[in-house]
């Protein structure tokens, strides 16, 4: 029997939230949940996953997994407030550990735990575990920051920032962790998947979209058969050099290495201080 997939986009970021149901146990799994967050003001909102939270329950639905395909610089996660309201488990890649490190001393943040312990599965590559009669597979991707994975599913993939649909490429590998060449050899292991195998990308620039292994291999802009791994380093350098800079990297980092839960409002100064994004 094939789980049932719902996706949600989220207009500000382009990010897209997927609920995953087990429809033999109603058990579910939800990847990449995004809080609303205003970088003018440093205002947090959870209006967006509350819609997803509230569309799980009138389904009668079980949370048992909030994976995150991992530390984002692109949105502020929400699993910290799923956690909260559904009792779900955190997941993320176990080289995560590397991450928090490195990050949490630059932040000045204190109180993440280096081990990892803020999350509550640390995914080793390729170690297969359930969610009802579904398994979830994990694969580390090594040209993002360390804790970065792909979720295999049933037939369905889902690759985060790394592998967009066919118009829109590969996601930006001008931000911390980043490595263009490395992101070519992820997307090449990934694209050595079944042809059939469905893509849930995790960034759509206009609406929800999945494409297939062999639609990405025929058509991706960047991705595609005939792009070898100098094409790819090439095209990508040079269309991040013409994209905005990416403004929600320090804010959505400071989340991320907290497990997906904001900080508090100080009673004085910025919420998200500045951080020198060189040091990243």
């Amino acid at each position: 029997m094939q789980p049932e997939l719902t996706a949600y986009r989220h207009p500000a970021t382009g990010t897209m939230t997927y609920v995953i149901v087990d429809t033999a146990t109603f058990l579910c799994a939800i990847v990449d949940p995004v809080l609303d967050f205003d970088p003018k003001t440093e205002a947090v909102d959870t209006g967006f996953v509350d819609q997803i939270i509230a569309d799980i329950r009138a389904k009668d639905l079980g949370p048992t997994w909030i994976l995150e395909t991992g530390l984002h610089t692109g949105h502020l996660s929400a699993a910290g407030h799923l956690k909260y309201e559904t009792g779900a488990s955190v997941c993320i890649g176990a080289r995560v550990v590397e991450s928090l490190k490195r990050l949490a001393p630059i932040f000045g943040e204190t109180m993440v735990d280096l081990d990892g312990w803020d999350f509550d599965k640390l995914a080793q590559d390729g170690d297969t575990f359930p969610m009802g009669g579904l398994e979830i597979t994990p694969i580390a991707l090594t040209g993002r920051l360390p804790g970065a994975v792909a979720y295999k599913m049933a037939d369905m993939l889902f690759t985060g920032d790394l592998i967009l649909c066919p118009e829109d490429g590969a996601g930006r590998c001008d931000v911390p962790g980043a490595d263009a060449g490395k992101a070519w050899d992820d997307a090449r292991k990934l694209l050595g998947l079944p042809p059939e195998t469905r893509i849930l990308p995790g960034v759509c620039a206009v609406e929800a979209r999945e494409s297939t292994v062999a639609e990405e291999r025929a058509g991706n802009i960047q991705l595609n058969d005939k792009i070898d791994r100098l094409d790819f380093i090439a095209l990508r350098t040079a269309a991040d050099a013409i994209l905005p800079d990416p403004d929600l990297v320090s804010p959505a980092l400071r989340v991320a290495i907290r497990s997906g839960k904001p900080p508090s409002p100080p009673e004085q100064g910025p919420r998200f201080p500045v951080v020198d994004l060189s040091k990243l």
